[in-house]
């Protein structure tokens, strides 16, 4: 034969050429049918994927089932994937099996959705799933899904050994963020310990190490609650100092809420002097509210008058949380100057709330302030938060019953009754009514019940929270819960959702029982696949607002019926002039309610879209919901990384241009067009 002429060393080379060659030859010979696939690849406009997507939305496992063993890894990761949406216990031992998948992605889904449904018999699959051979190998994505999901599961002694765990590198950017993400989970279920802050603090020193990973465990400091930090506190403030990861900053400053130690406190009011993000300087007031009054009244006062209202903000919630009576009249003096109505609200509030029921002087005066500010405004929004502020002065309840007795706007409505419960709970309701406090809060509770017979959502739900709040002592007074069910019977499912389930909470509440029987939300929309005919992953919004404008990313892979729906309602019209109810500073802006409240949205709602979702930076923007699929029109925008949304809010896009509109907007503004585009 001619191949027996050639050298030994050139035969070996012809037979590999010749293998590679037959090898490629027979698989091009192969049905396509036949093909192993080993890839994920995510097509929205794939009949089997739409398909998948609507056996998730309508929760029908029995059909979703057939997936788990399908030939296409593609639709075994999406099949994993629903179920970290429907958290569904029964679903287990069908993604026990894909943790031993042979692609990647979808045995790192299974973990994902495994650590979704939480459920404490799943750490043991978790476990024997690790592959421990190699920290440096392609098997890492799905090992940091793993150590992810124990974070949401796992017993208190596995943070110790995940710390002691020997073999991560720095360059295992993976499983860093597995790791840290699985220890800042196990903080939010409150297991951790000094040993873990130590371990934290160590891994923080490291600059060079994946920011994200850094993120969690900065996270995991400020998260803990209870936290003992008094032998760190000195490295934790050294951190903070020196820290140019302004995200990392933030939490950090948040960490050392924790102790109570001047110098520490030192430290924290000089660098807010001289910090120019203000994003951390929010986070610094927020810790500094743990420390001595007096070190930090002078300087935090003074931010009051700030032009950045988030700034000014937060200084009110500062005296909100630990101001003094004695200097009431300083307090006074400066809710008189010139300052936005979100600011002066917010110091009348938390002046009514400093104030002794013994001080009835000051408190008639600071009644009467509020009162005119209230017949002097026109705008109801407005109206609505100066009427808040008077919610820890209880001789004004009656007042407040008349006011939006005599007022039907359903925004004011809600305001009120909301007013009502922040004064029922305040510890003055007894001072104030002594020996006549039951009366005042049967009085109450009367024109609750008149309330929940209006029909509408706002003021029956209000009200209900109010009834199932322990604070207000108001179940002790219920002898009977029919009316409550006669509520229930005015409001529809699913569009009074949020409403229907404070209903249950009231009941459950009155009765005495542990957790509610809630009633389960009706079916949600039908998702348009159509429209998929005119937006793609490209696809993009541009929020116009009178601030300015910022643009979206859309996440269409990862939640289509979130993204549909808000495209449906954005080409519509909907969002035309709706105005951002909610701004907490540092963390969110609110908009899509109809009502210029909390509640209200479409006459339907849509599923919670889970999986794949980080809020690890920003700004996200993610959808408002009142529990599991309750989503509607409503949804926000962060301001800074927020991981403990994880999981737990729909993320359907990313802010990528206007982010100084972000942080400017306000209570009240408004936007004034939503415009769709894929260039």
């Amino acid at each position: 034969m001619i191949y027996n002429r050639f050298p030994p060393y050139m035969r070996c080379k012809i037979y590999i050429v010749i293998s590679i060659f037959l090898a490629s030859f027979c698989s091009s010979c192969v049905p396509e049918s036949k093909k192993i696939l080993t890839t994920v690849e995510i097509n929205c406009s794939d009949p089997v994927y739409q398909q998948i997507m609507d056996f998730e939305y309508a929760e029908n496992e029995d059909s979703l089932n057939q997936y788990f063993s399908h030939d296409n890894p593609t639709y075994r990761y999406l099949v994993a994937k629903s179920f970290a949406s429907i958290k569904k216990e029964s679903a287990l031992d069908s993604l026990y099996g894909l943790l031993d998948d042979p692609v990647l992605k979808v045995r790192a889904m299974a973990a994902y959705s495994i650590g979704q449904i939480a459920s404490k018999s799943s750490e043991n699959a978790l476990l024997q799933a690790f592959r421990q051979k190699d920290t440096v190998s392609v098997d890492n994505i799905a090992n940091a899904a793993i150590l992810e999901a124990l974070g949401k599961l796992g017993n208190k002694a596995l943070p110790k050994l995940m710390i002691s765990a020997q073999g991560y590198r720095d360059s295992d950017t993976l499983l860093l963020r597995g790791k840290m993400k699985s220890l800042f989970y196990f903080a939010l279920r409150d297991i951790h310990n000094e040993e873990i802050s130590s371990y934290l603090v160590e891994f923080l020193k490291t600059k060079n190490v994946d920011s994200e990973a850094r993120i969690y465990a900065a996270h995991c400091l400020a998260r803990s609650k209870n936290l003992n930090i008094e032998s760190l506190k000195f490295q934790i403030a050294e951190l903070f100092s020196e820290e140019k990861d302004k995200n990392v900053k933030m939490a950090l400053a948040l960490a050392l809420r924790h102790t109570k130690d001047k110098e520490i406190q030192t430290i924290l009011l000089n660098d807010l002097k001289t910090e120019k993000d203000n994003r951390v300087r929010v986070n610094t007031i927020k810790a500094l509210i743990n420390y001595s009054y007096i070190e930090s009244a002078e300087i935090i006062t003074e931010f009051i008058k700030s032009p950045d209202t988030h700034l000014a903000l937060a200084a009110c919630d500062f005296l909100y949380n630990v101001g003094i009576k004695e200097d009431i009249n300083y307090y006074r003096q400066i809710s008189r100057d010139s300052l936005p109505w979100q600011v002066r609200s917010q110091l009348l509030r938390a002046i009514n709330k400093i104030l002794p029921y013994y001080y009835s002087k000051t408190i008639n005066s600071v009644r009467w302030q509020t009162q005119q500010l209230i017949k002097n405004e026109k705008d109801t929004l407005v109206i609505s938060h100066y009427l808040q502020s008077l919610g820890h002065d209880p001789a004004s309840y009656e007042w407040i019953i008349d006011f939006i007795s005599e007022n039907k706007n359903v925004t004011l409505q809600t305001a009120g009754i909301k007013t009502l419960g922040d004064i029922l709970s305040d510890i003055n309701f007894n001072g104030t009514f002594k020996s006549y406090s039951a009366f005042h809060r049967r009085k109450i509770l009367d024109f609750l019940k008149t309330m929940l017979l209006t029909g509408d959502e706002g003021a029956i739900g209000m009200s209900a929270d109010l009834i199932a709040n322990p604070a207000t002592q108001l179940y002790e007074l219920v002898d009977s819960t029919q009316f409550l069910f006669d509520a229930k019977a005015t409001l529809i499912n699913p569009d009074h959702i949020e409403s229907i389930h404070a209903i249950d909470k009231a009941v459950a509440q009155v009765r005495g029982l542990k957790k509610a029987n809630l009633t389960e939300v009706a079916a949600s929309k039908k998702v348009d696949w159509s429209l998929l005919n005119e937006i793609d992953n490209n696809t993009k919004a541009i929020i116009k607002t009178n601030k300015g404008s910022f643009t979206i990313e859309l996440y269409l892979k990862n939640c289509p019926a979130t993204v549909i729906n808000f495209i449906e309602l954005s080409n519509e019209g909907f969002y035309n002039n709706k105005i951002f109810h909610r701004v907490v500073p540092n963390f969110v802006i609110q908009t899509g309610s109809p009502r210029d409240d909390n509640y209200g949205g479409k006459d339907y709602v849509i599923n919670s879209e889970l999986a794949t979702g980080y809020y690890n930076s920003g700004p996200f923007v993610g959808m408002a919901s009142a529990g599991q699929n309750t989503e509607s029109s409503q949804w926000f925008v962060t301001h800074s990384p927020t991981p403990h949304l994880d999981g737990k809010y729909t993320i359907f896009g990313k802010v990528t241009e206007g982010l100084d509109v972000i942080q400017n907007i306000q209570i009240g503004d408004k936007i004034l067009d939503i415009i769709i585009t894929n260039i």
